[in-house]
């Protein structure tokens, strides 16, 4: 951490304000346990590891707890000793796994230690998240959640200026613990004792002095980019348990980082590295031990960087060219070291100081005050800590919302996104990003670079009969689109009525999506029309389908409407790697081809990743040349659109991967529709399609349940009622199938029996452990999803029930947490909604519609003084809600 950053960082004090003062007894973590005979035996180990990381993290506190520097000698030494404390706590890790007189003994530690206060004990915090599910561990883990969440609110009083009563009493109690650990600690020692590195830097430096950030062909720091740009960087990896999460992360947001990976630990999550090259993020070395490179010589420094690249390039089967020394610890031998072997340095001048943070709330709040200070940069994170998973996706939110660009690293340079600076995705109506995929299905790999879409709707026809659910159908299919699958709203070309004539439709596809400088072979297109479709029979009794523009003619719309040809010329002429027609219309003559991507059967993720790298043209359609298209069905939507959108919200994954294929979303749509009408919806490929699929990525639902949540009305339930009978048929069908298969199958091992043996084969290779914790990852975004549908029906008690499970399996979610409550308010059972709102406060302090559910809830009981509190929490949270001046009235009416 030589030399000096552009300006002077937050010191840690201010988190420490909150993260140690708290009320002036907390509560403590649950009481131990019965003793175990074995555990004196394990605290041998444990014990004084846990003793000498309170040591550490209490000298990290005292010398970051004055006015610090960034570049300065107490700020260089408690950075050192925060990379000590990573080193014993990861090897306490599996220990406490393996030995439950070891876990037991860190419980004791933990619970009965006085000598602990709380801020000591989030030193232990990915430690005790780590630990296996129990009663005694999911009660610890509790109440770190609640000490946490306490600091959390105060974070957010302090930060967010909002009155605070009790600020005086609870900074008078961080005062008192700051002076213990003055007493405790004393940082001259603590600097004498690093007097080695320290000076290893001053040597190394030109004039004696520590190297300038300065930005040249060999270092960049980040104060020559764009305003409002910056770039993501991670330190320390790579890590098989949280890297994977901050992968998850960033395809959400649709942005990419540089991972800067110790070369050691590579071996432990080998697979990292091509996950993180394939979602377009950039590995890079960050040293084979995280030494202090300055202090080394030569052939050790050598060693260093040399074994990491081996490392790296062993796994990931690319060239190292992008290095960062440890600590930003670097003189001119480290620079000439990483030059030489062709390598660029690549510094920070954001440091969001996860390494010694231990509360989400205040690191996102530091980096974009840092931000918003030098309005370009590079951010420094680790992927290797808890708080770094969790303050992560705040911080890129809210950049994303206040304009700023995320840059990637293309093998030369750092690049922005299409659109330049300023092209930051749209934060409404959510944070809108390219799609990446969850976890389990693909592990962060990225299916497309761009989405595109063309939406159509016409209900005001010049010549046709007026139709009526046609605009609303696009306009639904385009708030999907955006809303739930990151289509950038200006990437999605809209036309309504009038716009949609011949000639703006015909341009919307065959100039502008053919436009090799906008739209590129990774890219995904889709296109939906809502309107009229005719098929005309031709003299060869072949059949020509077309759709039919606003400005067609009843009689002779042949010349005027867009034929199938067109659309064939215009799917031929665009870049994209996948496009997909969806038109609801009566539609034939499409010259499809069946088939396509087939069997879902192996590694689920290799196949995905192989039908979305082949060419799609995939058309669907609400009906054939000779059936009418109903243009009437629930929340004024046609039938066809109504199930299509029902699909797109989740119900057509059908193989519960958290990906929907075209080709799922169409075995959904077909049968549903038919059951439901006189119309079969047709699907296939168009000539030039490759066997491709296009796919839609599901996120996790994130809908915290209030009064403006939408349900569906009472037609809109019985459809979907009647759409889950049709699946629940296709299932029993498909169970009798594989029934008589596997009959088939058994009948088939008892003839061979009585064959002579045939030559033993290979062992079965055993399923690696990460597919049980992504399974049960799935297991929690599924139900989720499938309790937000229950709810959105009114099928209350079953939505409790699945809302009920999750926070079973996982205490700490916090949006089901609050939807139980909310559920739990709908069927009347009002105390025990008012007890999961609190608990959604405790682990989510700064999420204000919970307030508003809570001011309801206590309103319905009479407890109007805590109402009121509750109340005005939420117009203090978001005075500019939507949902404010209705909270103002029921403030109003209360006696």
């Amino acid at each position: 951490m030589a030399g000096s950053r552009l300006a002077r960082l937050p010191t840690i004090v201010g988190l420490l304000l909150v993260a140690c003062k708290g009320p002036a007894h907390p509560p403590p973590l649950a009481p131990a346990g019965p003793a175990v005979a074995s555990v004196a035996v394990a605290s041998v180990a444990v014990v004084p590891t846990m003793d000498a990381v309170v040591t550490d993290f209490r000298g990290v506190i005292a010398l970051l707890a004055g006015d610090t520097e960034p570049g300065d000698k107490a700020t260089t030494v408690a950075w050192l000793l925060a990379e000590a404390n990573d080193e014993r706590l990861a090897a306490l890790g599996p220990r406490l796994a393996g030995d439950p007189a070891a876990e037991a003994a860190f419980l004791d530690k933990l619970e009965g230690d006085a000598m602990l206060h709380d801020a000591d004990k989030l030193a232990f915090r990915d430690q005790l998240m780590q630990l296996s599910p129990s009663p005694r561990a999911d009660r610890d883990r509790a109440a770190l959640a609640q000490i946490a969440a306490r600091y959390d609110a105060e974070m957010k009083k302090i930060f967010g200026r909002l009155p605070t009563r009790g600020l005086p009493d609870r900074r008078e109690a961080w005062d008192d613990y700051l002076a213990f650990v003055r007493r405790q600690v004393s940082t001259e020692a603590l600097i004498a004792a690093h007097a080695t590195e320290l000076e290893a830097l001053a040597e190394g430096g030109r004039g004696g002095g520590a190297l300038p950030w300065r930005d040249d062909k060999d270092q960049v720091t980040g104060l020559r980019f764009a305003d409002k740009t910056v770039l993501l960087t991670f330190d320390d990896g790579p890590s098989a348990r949280l890297t994977p999460k901050v992968l998850e992360i960033l395809a959400r947001f649709g942005v990419h980082g540089v991972f800067f990976e110790v070369g050691r630990n590579v071996g432990k999550a080998a697979d990292q590295p091509r996950r993180i090259l394939a979602s377009g993020g950039a590995v890079a070395n960050h040293s084979f031990t995280h030494a202090f490179l300055p202090k080394l010589d030569a052939a050790h420094l050598g060693h260093e960087l040399v074994d990491t690249n081996r490392a790296i390039e062993a796994a990931s089967k690319q060239k190292t060219v992008l290095f960062r020394p440890p600590y930003g610890a670097r003189n001119e031998a480290v620079l000439q070291a990483a030059t030489g072997m062709g390598m660029k340095t690549v510094l920070w001048n954001v440091d969001s100081m996860d390494w010694a943070d231990p509360v989400p709330l205040s690191i996102a709040d530091r980096v974009v005050k840092q931000v918003e200070r030098k309005k370009h940069g590079i951010i420094l994170f680790h992927d290797i800590h808890e708080q770094s998973i969790e303050a992560l996706p705040l911080v890129i939110a809210e950049l994303q919302k206040r304009g700023y660009s995320f840059l990637s690293w293309d093998g030369r340079d750092f690049t922005a996104p299409r659109g330049g600076p300023g092209g930051a995705v749209d934060p409404a109506p959510a944070p809108a990003a390219a799609e990446g995929p969850p976890p389990s299905a693909l592990g962060g790999l990225r299916l497309y670079r761009e989405s595109w879409a063309v939406v159509i709707g016409i209900n005001a026809y010049k010549s046709w009969p007026r139709l009526s659910y046609a605009v609303n159908d696009a306009q639904g299919v385009r708030e999907i689109l955006v809303r739930k699958y990151g289509f950038l709203p200006d990437h999605v070309t809209t036309l309504l009525d009038g716009e949609a004539t011949r000639e703006k439709i015909l341009a919307a596809l065959g100039d502008d999506l053919a436009d090799g400088r906008k739209v590129a072979h990774d890219d995904r297109v889709f296109v939906f029309f809502a309107g009229h479709g005719v098929t005309r029979k031709l003299p060869s009794g072949k059949s020509q389908g077309y759709i039919v523009p606003v400005d067609a003619a009843a009689q002779s719309f042949q010349s005027q409407a867009i034929s199938m040809t067109n659309l064939q010329d215009a799917s031929d002429a665009i870049p994209a790697k996948h496009v997909f027609f969806v038109m609801d219309a009566c539609y034939s003559g499409l010259a499809l081809t069946r088939g396509g991507a087939a069997g879902t059967g192996g590694d689920r993720r290799q196949y995905l990743m192989e039908i979305t790298r082949r060419q799609a043209r995939e058309v669907l359609t609400a009906g054939g040349g000779d059936e009418q298209v109903a243009d009437n069905g629930p929340g004024g939507h046609s039938i066809f659109t109504w199930t299509l959108l029902q699909g797109l919200e989740g119900k057509a994954d059908l193989d519960g991967d958290g990906v929907i294929t075209a080709t799922e979303l169409a075995a959904y749509v077909a049968p549903g529709v038919s059951s439901l009408s006189r119309q079969t919806p047709v699907f296939g490929h168009l000539v030039g399609s490759e066997g491709g699929d296009l796919a839609f990525v599901l996120k996790p639902e994130d809908e915290f349940l209030n009064e403006e949540s939408h349900q569906l009305d009472a037609e809109a339930i019985v459809l979907n009622a009647d759409l889950e009978k049709v699946r629940r048929e296709i299932e029993a069908k498909r169970a009798r199938n594989d029934k008589l298969k596997k009959d088939l199958g058994a009948a088939t091992s008892a003839l061979a029996e009585t064959l002579p043996p045939a030559t033993p084969g290979p062992a079965p290779v055993p399923i690696a452990s990460a597919v049980d914790a992504e399974a049960t990852n799935e297991q929690i975004r599924r139900e989720v999803q499938r309790g937000m549908s229950l709810f959105r029906e009114k099928r209350y008690d079953e939505a409790a029930r699945a809302f009920e499970g999750v926070v079973r399996v996982r205490p700490g979610q916090v949006m089901a947490t609050n939807n139980l409550g909310f559920t739990y308010f709908k069927l009347g059972r009002v105390p025990e909604a008012i007890t999961w709102y609190q608990k959604t406060i405790a682990l989510d302090p700064k999420r204000a519609i919970v307030y508003a559910n809570l001011g309801d809830a206590l309103a319905q009981q009479g407890r109007t003084a805590e109402a009121k509190q509750a109340y005005q929490q939420f117009l203090a949270l978001q005075p500019a809600s939507k949902l404010a001046d209705g909270v103002q009235k029921k403030i109003a009416l209360l006696p």
